[in-house]
């Protein structure tokens, strides 16, 4: 799952409504000015603290002040770079409201997605985003807190239409570098495709949705694969060139916090997005970034039951 579209930062042309690293780094220092302008659903200042959400928060994260979360910024919708290399993207918009209601600030660290959960089982990082699914794997090491439904996607060619799973069998599929499509969805594909005596896929490994895009137009890939908002958001913004397929195995997605707080950072958080879904400040942000079709009808933590 990830990564970013051609021409992206043409239509995001503000600052994040919290510091962020500088554009390149990884886990580098944030900063904490103030939004100028508005490439996002919520005003953070506006904001009122859920006193009842804030009393969970662990003692040590208190006295910090701050919640320290890993941004995979190579994944629009949810987390992308602006014009000036801050972080945008309605996960971005969610955690940072999340984090201001439990009065806190959050410090975004933009880092490769393949080095945000061994930072987060350093302590470097409390949670991170990065179209996370919650699965039994993953709820091993980590609490994830889930805020909405996502399924696997393809986006091809209109003369590729993808109707059904095993259109891609023998096909050459773009897929995210270290995302849950080639690790664990396309595997279950494949089982498919070998039980109805089609070819093997062949997946080719992508850092940015723009390359696995620009694979798919130059005729590389015969698809890509990634989670439906992801997708969603390609197509849309291809100009008529991409067309998506069916969604498959719709699942609980969020984020995934350390488990070195014995699951109170990760209470406290849940109870500051449902403060939010009972106000409507959930639903502001996902109708902004054109998301609602994956809406959470309640936050939960672990609800996940695949693997």
């Amino acid at each position: 799952m990830k990564k970013q579209l051609v021409g992206i930062a043409a239509v995001a042309a503000i600052l994040i409504t919290a510091g962020c690293s500088a554009p390149g780094d990884d886990a580098g220092t944030g900063g904490k000015e103030e939004p100028k302008n508005a490439n996002t659903a919520v005003d953070l200042s506006a904001l009122g603290v859920d006193e009842a959400a804030q009393a969970l928060v662990p003692e040590e994260i208190a006295e910090r002040g701050t919640v320290v979360v890993g941004v995979d910024a190579t994944y629009p919708p949810n987390e992308f770079k602006d014009e000036a290399g801050n972080a945008i993207g309605w996960e971005v918009d969610m955690v940072a409201a999340a984090i201001t209601r439990l009065g806190l600030e959050p410090d975004l660290k933009i880092a490769k997605f393949e080095n945000i959960i061994p930072n987060i089982e350093l302590g470097k990082f409390d949670l991170g985003i990065a179209g996370y699914y919650d699965t039994l794997k993953r709820q091993q090491d980590f609490d994830v807190v889930d805020f909405i439904w996502a399924g696997n996607q393809f986006a091809s060619l209109e003369k590729n239409a993808i109707d059904d799973e095993l259109d891609i069998c023998g096909e050459k599929i773009a897929v995210p570098n270290g995302g849950s499509a080639p690790l664990y969805y396309l595997p279950e594909v494949q089982k498919k495709c070998d039980a109805a005596g089609k070819g093997k896929i062949d997946t080719l490994g992508y850092d940015t949705t723009d390359e696995m895009v620009a694979a798919v137009n130059l005729g590389r890939a015969f698809a890509l694969v990634a989670d439906s908002p992801v997708v969603s958001y390609a197509v849309k913004n291809s100009e008529g060139k991409l067309i998506g397929s069916p969604i498959y195995e719709n699942m609980p997605a969020g984020a995934p916090f350390s488990k070195k707080t014995d699951g109170k950072l990760a209470e406290a958080f849940a109870a500051a997005l449902q403060s939010m879904h009972d106000d409507g400040t959930y639903d502001e942000i996902l109708n902004f970034w054109g998301v609602e079709a994956g809406r959470y009808d309640k936050i939960t933590i672990n609800a996940g039951d695949k693997d």
